[in-house]
């Protein structure tokens, strides 16, 4: 295991940057990914774009923050585990893009990003129903998200353009790199005034809920943000970041 230092205090010190990274082999849509994830992003926070999905998204600030005070790089990266190795040091989280036809090959990503310390999951590009009882037996990385299988999507690429795509789908994935363990309100204060955690994540059954649960982080001295899902039991999450105080 490597001993790269991780993103909290540089989030917690108020000035950090998340780093990402989409891996995965040739031809399963990892710029089309990276692309998605970057143009959200840039909706929500200061975003800096490498790797393919240049083209389709430069390096942008949002007018306004959104996105719990933390700046991103989004790195598109080229195919196999040589893109983990040669960046491990400087990722925080990377996201392995497979197609259902090529999940047999997602092991080697898994066991690269294991071997360097760094967080690692699962997006699923041109997904089909068929593929479904395939995806439910698969016992690799955790999923992040799924993307149906999309004609536009192709098209949209193809003229150079960001497709279109719920907010939800690619919000499932931000949640994912920041935190992926869900708390109740009350634990999730005491983790951030302890300073157990830098970043937690709440469950909003409804969205009419959120704000309520925002201002009661940002009473307490923290920054949070809300954050839709595809969840079937609720509409999404609220996502709390500790401050220095």
């Amino acid at each position: 295991m490597s001993t790269k230092p991780t993103a909290v205090g540089a989030l917690e010190s108020g000035c950090g940057t998340h780093r990402i990274a989409f891996v995965g082999d040739r031809g399963v849509g990892k710029t089309t990914i990276a692309a998605l994830v970057a143009s959200r992003l840039a909706e929500r926070a200061r975003v800096q774009v490498t790797g393919g999905a240049t083209r389709l998204v430069t390096d942008r600030k949002a007018s306004t923050d959104d996105g719990l005070g933390i700046e991103w790089t989004v790195e598109d990266c080229g195919s196999g585990v040589a893109a983990i190795e040669d960046r491990a040091d400087r990722l925080d989280t990377v996201f392995v893009v497979a197609t259902p036809e090529t999940l047999d090959g997602v092991a080697k990503y898994e066991r690269c990003a294991t071997h360097h310390d760094v967080e690692c999951f699962l997006v699923v590009n041109r997904f089909h129903e068929s593929a479904r009882e395939r995806l439910r037996a698969f016992s690799g990385l955790e999923l992040a998200e799924y993307l149906y299988d999309d004609a536009a999507i192709s098209t949209a690429i193809a003229d150079g353009r960001v497709p279109v795509s719920p907010e939800w789908t690619i919000e499932a994935i931000l949640i994912e790199a920041l935190q992926p363990d869900r708390q109740g309100k009350k634990r999730a204060l005491e983790a951030l005034e302890r300073g157990e955690q830098s970043i937690v994540n709440v469950d909003v059954e409804r969205r009419a809920d959120a704000e309520s649960l925002i201002d009661a982080f940002e009473a307490a001295g923290h920054d949070a943000a809300y954050f839709e899902c595809n969840c079937q039991c609720h509409d999404g999450h609220v996502l709390a970041r500790r401050r220095l105080r």
